[in-house]
């Protein structure tokens, strides 16, 4: 894949996450410190309606990328190409893969720190 291909992947499927890792009622009221807010704020993420389209999106993304590389192997095999290249595809296909989980891991990190900071304000607000 080429850059400007993987940087419009990432903005519309960072976008579904995003969308599919807020919680609807954005009601913030916590008591305590920091770190017990983030947990609040990690729970809270995660134990949704929305949160199973995130996991399923993810799922789908991470089995779609498989199936591409492995469907490439195939189509190589069966017109007769040989690869130059020094990458084995499932190599890529498993870095490929990694990757979405990190990208994945991180957005489901910062909008818990986005959460567990309005929340920490609003509690000093108050």
């Amino acid at each position: 894949m080429q850059f400007t291909e993987i940087v419009v992947f990432a903005i519309v499927w960072g976008g579904l996450m995003t969308y599919f890792l807020i919680p609807f009622d954005n009601k913030i009221s916590i008591e305590g410190t920091f770190p017990k807010a983030f947990m609040v704020s990690l729970k809270k993420q995660v134990f949704h309606k929305k949160a199973i389209l995130a996991f399923a999106l993810l799922l789908v993304t991470l089995i779609t990328i498989w199936s591409d590389f492995k469907s490439a192997v195939v189509y190589d095999i069966l017109h007769g190409i040989t690869r130059e290249s020094a990458a084995d595809p499932q190599e890529q296909a498993i870095f490929y893969m990694i990757s979405v989980m990190i990208y994945a891991a991180l957005l489901y990190l910062f909008l818990a720190v986005r959460w567990t900071v309005k929340a920490v304000k609003a509690a000093k607000i108050d």
